[in-house]
C-alpha cells in the first residue's frame, strides 16, 4: 500500500500477465549568463557562467558552477597585414577554455532502492505477502561528471572569401566519470553508480569551403571536413587497471565479454584471443601466450583468459565528409559523401550464425558456414576471427531540385520548387555484415558491436515547395 498506484506489480495477486506501473520524477535547473566584448573590430572576448542543479545527484553535490572563456584576434585588421599578403581576405586566431557538467544518470541513482520480489514472499497467518529486496545500493557522494576543454583555432579566407575554412586543435579531459561498477562482495547488489577515473580526448579538425564555379546561373561549391581524434582512458579510480564490458551474444557465450576499458587505451578496445587458422582436423587454432602443456609451437586449440590481448579498436583513425552544392539555371543539386577509416567492428552475428553446429540443432546459419573449413560440432569461440575492418565510404544523401514559376492565375506564387532526395544510397566497405556503422548497447561504454542489427533503410523523398 505504501506505493499506492505507482507500483501495481508489488501487490499480492494471482492474475497473469502481472500488471505494472511506476512513477519517476527528476529536475534540472540552470542559470546562464554571458558577456561579450569587442574592441577596434580586432579583439573579441566572451565569458560564460552556468550554475546548474540536478535532483539526480547526491545531497550537497546537486549544484555546480561551469565557467567558460574564449577570445579571438582578427589579424587581417592589423596594420602589419595591410595589402592582404598571400591573397588573404581574412585571418583570425581564437582560443577557448571551459567546463561542462554531465548529470546523465537515472533518477534516484544515489539512493537505496527496494523492489517487490517473489523471492521475498512470506506467509503471515493464512496470507502470502510479497516483500521487498534491495535493487540498488546508495551512493551519498555521487556528483557531477566534469569535462574541461581547451581549443585553439585558425579561421582563414582567400581570394575575397572564395576559399574559407578553419583549423582547430582541442583537448577534452573528463573526470569523475559516472560509471556503474562492481562493488566488493558480499553485497546485496553487485554494482553501484560511482564517480571514478578520467578520460582524455585529443583531436584535430580541418574544414575548407570553396566556390569552384560562379558564372551567372552556374554555381558549384564544395566543403570538405576532416577530423582525427584520439581517446585515452587516464584512470579508473583506485587500483583498477581495466573494466570488462561488451557482452558477447550467442549460445555458449554466457559471461563472455568482448571489450575492456583499459588505462592507457581508448574506449572501445576489443580484448580476446588471436585467431590463427583452422587446422587439418577442422579445429580452430589460436595464439598461445601463457606456456602450458597443451600449447605447441605457441599455438593452442583451447584458449584461456591468459591468452587474451588487444585485438582491435572500434574508433576510426580519421573521418572525412564532402558536401557539394550546385546550380545550373533552374536546376539545383547537392550530394554528401562520408567516410570513416581505420575502425574495427565485432561481427557478433557472424560468430553466432556462421557456426556449423547450428545445423545439428535445427537452427539457421549463414551460407558462408558451408565453405568454412571448421568441422561441424566445433563451438563458436570469440576471438580476432570475428573482428573485421569497419572502414567505409557512404553516399549519405543526394538531392535534385527544379525551380520554376507557375503561369496565369497562379502567379501569386512567387516560385515553385520540386525536388527528389535519397538517403543512404551507396555503401562501399569490406565489412561482411549489413552495415559497419553500428552501435549495440552491449555493456558499459561499449561500441562497435554488431549483433542482429537491423539494416539501415534507404529512403527516397519527393516534394513540392511554394513561396508566396
Amino acid at each position: 500500500d505504501a506505493f499506492s498506484y505507482n507500483n501495481l506489480g508489488a501487490g499480492t495477486q494471482t492474475n497473469s500477465p502481472v500488471p505494472f506501473s511506476y512513477f519517476v520524477d527528476s529536475k534540472l535547473v540552470s542559470f546562464f549568463s554571458r558577456a561579450n566584448y569587442g574592441f577596434a573590430n580586432k579583439y573579441f572576448l566572451t565569458g560564460v557562467v552556468r550554475y546548474d542543479g540536478s535532483s539526480r545527484l547526491a545531497e550537497g553535490n546537486k549544484w555546480s558552477v561551469f565557467p567558460a572563456l574564449s577570445a579571438s584576434w582578427r589579424l587581417t585588421e592589423e596594420g602589419f597585414m595591410a595589402g592582404k599578403p598571400f591573397g588573404l581576405s581574412q585571418l583570425s586566431l581564437r582560443a577557448g577554455w571551459g567546463l561542462q557538467g554531465n548529470q546523465a544518470v537515472r533518477p534516484y541513482g544515489t539512493q537505496l532502492l527496494l523492489r517487490a520480489s517473489n523471492a521475498a514472499r512470506y506467509p503471515f497467518g493464512s496470507a502470502i505477502t510479497t516483500g521487498l529486496l534491495a535493487s540498488q545500493v546508495a551512493n551519498p557522494d555521487l556528483k557531477w561528471e566534469t569535462s574541461e576543454q581547451v581549443n585553439v583555432g585558425i579561421d582563414y579566407g582567400f581570394k575575397d572569401d572564395r576559399i574559407t575554412g578553419a583549423i582547430e586543435f582541442y583537448q577534452k579531459t573528463t573526470k569523475d566519470l559516472l560509471l556503474e561498477v562492481s562493488v566488493p562482495q558480499p553485497a546485496v547488489v553487485a554494482t553501484r553508480l560511482e564517480n571514478i577515473g578520467s578520460l582524455r580526448n585529443r583531436g584535430f579538425e580541418a574544414t575548407i569551403d570553396a566556390v569552384l564555379i560562379s558564372e551567372g546561373s552556374k554555381t558549384l561549391s564544395a566543403a570538405l571536413v576532416g577530423s582525427v581524434e584520439r581517446n585515452e582512458v587516464k584512470s579508473l579510480g583506485g587500483d583498477r587497471t581495466f573494466i570488462a564490458t561488451g557482452g558477447v551474444s550467442g549460445q555458449g557465450q554466457s559471461g563472455r565479454l568482448a571489450q575492456r576499458i583499459i588505462v592507457g587505451e581508448p574506449i572501445g578496445t576489443f580484448f580476446g584471443p588471436v585467431f590463427l587458422k583452422v587446422d587439418a582436423q577442422g579445429k580452430q587454432v589460436f595464439r598461445c601466450i601463457k606456456a602450458r602443456p597443451e600449447c605447441v609451437g605457441g599455438e593452442t586449440t583451447t584458449p584461456i583468459s591468459d591468452d587474451d590481448q588487444i585485438i582491435g579498436k572500434a574508433n576510426p583513425d580519421f573521418t572525412l565528409g564532402l558536401t557539394n552544392n550546385g546550380r545550373w539555371g533552374k536546376f539545383d543539386a547537392s550530394w554528401f559523401w562520408r567516410a570513416e577509416v581505420g575502425r574495427d567492428v565485432f561481427n557478433n552475428t557472424a560468430l553466432v550464425y556462421s557456426t556449423k553446429s547450428n545445423a545439428l540443432q535445427g537452427r539457421n546459419f549463414l551460407a558462408s558456414a558451408l565453405d568454412d573449413a571448421t568441422k561441424i560440432g566445433e563451438p563458436a569461440i570469440y576471438s580476432s576471427r570475428w573482428i573485421e575492418s569497419g572502414s567505409f565510404l557512404r553516399l549519405q544523401n543526394v538531392t535534385v531540385g527544379y525551380t520554376f514559376d507557375l503561369p496565369g492565375r497562379f502567379s501569386a506564387i512567387r516560385s515553385t520548387r520540386v525536388f527528389l532526395s535519397g538517403d543512404n544510397l551507396l555503401l562501399f566497405t569490406g565489412y561482411t555484415g549489413y552495415d559497419p556503422e553500428v552501435f549495440v548497447g552491449a555493456g558499459l561504454a561499449s561500441r562497435g558491436i554488431d549483433y542482429l542489427t537491423y539494416p539501415r533503410a534507404r529512403t527516397f523523398t519527393t516534394g513540392v515547395r511554394f513561396q508566396f
